[in-house]
């Protein structure tokens, strides 16, 4: 429930397996469903990933059928009556994301994040645009994984002495800006970076707290 509240333009749901994590994914798109221009894409890694027993595709047909969603299960789509649609795909090579040049996605789901490279992601992320209404945001689950991308990312939420979430700050929003490759954090949107200026400095004093 939680996850399904969160106000942040993107928000990752993190625990082993048996947490409801993919059945919290898939009822993310529920709510925009009835506007006619909304589109959602779940990706995972490989499309053997998406089909398997038990996967994305398996669990979106206990779900979606209920709300008079009708499959093309050749393409791994859901339409809906209104017009709306929710696919399924996959980002099995880097360049793969190439083939969403040029695409408006309004919410982008990623089913273990940690499989995905951080090049994908962050490619991605400059697909999340929307002309449908909806604001555009990204969703996505991940295991606990240590030597993942994802690990730095959420840094800021996780005890490092011993691997496990921070219980109070779970769901606390933060604001980032991205520079090139590196991240610049802020506790409010009015305390980032928003010069040039300010941005050279806040890549100074990041290097000189990493070293």
């Amino acid at each position: 429930m939680a996850f399904l509240a969160s106000a942040a333009d993107i928000a990752i749901y993190g625990g082993s397996a048996g947490g409801g994590k993919t059945w919290a994914l898939l009822m993310e798109p529920l709510r925009h469903v009835a506007n006619s221009q909304f589109g959602a894409v779940f990706f995972r890694r490989s499309t053997v990933q998406v089909r398997n027993e038990g996967g994305l595709w398996d669990e979106s047909e206990k779900l979606y059928p209920a709300i008079g969603a009708a499959p093309k299960e050749h393409v791994l789509q859901w339409n809906f009556p209104s017009g709306a649609s929710v696919s399924f795909a996959h980002l099995e090579h880097d360049k793969t994301v190439l083939n969403w040049q040029g695409s408006q996605i309004p919410l982008i789901c990623f089913d273990e994040l940690t499989h995905f490279s951080a090049k994908q992601f962050w490619y991605m992320v400059s697909r999340n645009r929307s002309m449908s209404g909806v604001k555009p945001y990204i969703r996505a689950t991940c295991n606990p994984d240590a030597d993942s991308w994802v690990a730095e990312f959420i840094a800021w939420w996780i005890d490092q002495d011993t691997g496990l979430p921070i219980p109070s700050r779970a769901g606390v929003l933060r604001w980032f800006v991205r520079i090139g490759d590196a991240i610049i954090w802020g506790s409010t949107r009015r305390s980032l970076p928003t010069t040039p200026r300010r941005m050279r400095t806040a890549l100074k004093r990041r290097s000189r707290q990493s070293r």
